[in-house]
């Protein structure tokens, strides 16, 4: 691992651990700060993981570039999401993870049947029968982009199922409970620990989706 990624992966997790605590305390500067820094870095960390040498069976860089680059989009709507801008965030998302299925399906699938595929298909219909309804019901006006959201967001988590890493599953399942609480939180019932769960599950899934991908 080069000097570049080590100092990268340290400012990330500060850059984190301040958000974190922004969103905690309400400190709207630092959270306007680090929250698209966040992802800037990560997009020097998979610039500088890439660089290092592509492991067997890694996606190339574009689709990841891509999903990061909307991923900041979408942040920086979100951060003071009236309705048109937390659209435009949901747009930037939603592209965002169809960006992330082009990188995993080109990953090898592991051999032998997909396994967590099993565990996942009963997972997704539990929490879209727990939570989901009732995010689209009461979605009001729009309903439809957020149904079409949680459709893509399902895919890509069994999409990482289907290819079988493990990380990028975990990293995948993490954006499911992120936007998941973040959907809840805004349409069905707020809760003063929700902003910070949501950033913290968030920050998880990038990481462990770009590391499981590229590692």
């Amino acid at each position: 691992m080069t000097t570049t990624v080590w100092v990268l992966s340290v400012a990330l997790a500060v850059t984190a651990l301040l958000n974190w605590g922004s969103v905690a305390r309400g400190d709207r500067v630092i959270e306007r700060i680090t929250t698209p820094s966040f992802i800037v870095l990560l997009i020097g960390l998979a610039w500088s993981l890439h660089g290092e040498g592509r492991a067997p069976g890694a996606p190339t860089l574009t689709p990841i570039i891509i999903a990061l680059g909307l991923s900041l989009v979408g942040d920086v709507a979100l951060l003071h999401a009236t309705r048109a801008r937390f659209l435009l965030g949901l747009t930037a998302f939603l592209l965002a993870h169809i960006a992330w299925i082009g990188a995993i399906l080109e990953l090898p699938r592991a051999e032998g049947l997909p396994w967590w595929l099993l565990p996942t298909v009963p997972v997704l219909v539990l929490l879209h029968a727990r939570f989901g309804r009732d995010i689209v019901r009461r979605a009001g006006s729009q309903r439809l982009p957020v149904f079409a959201y949680q459709v893509v967001l399902m895919a890509l988590v069994l999409v990482a199922a289907w290819r079988g890493d493990l990380l990028v599953l975990l990293g995948c399942f993490a954006f499911l409970v992120s936007d998941t609480i973040l959907g809840h939180d805004r349409f069905v019932l707020e809760r003063r620990f929700a902003p910070l769960l949501v950033m913290v599950t968030y920050h998880a899934a990038q990481v462990l989706i770009v590391v499981g991908l590229l590692r």
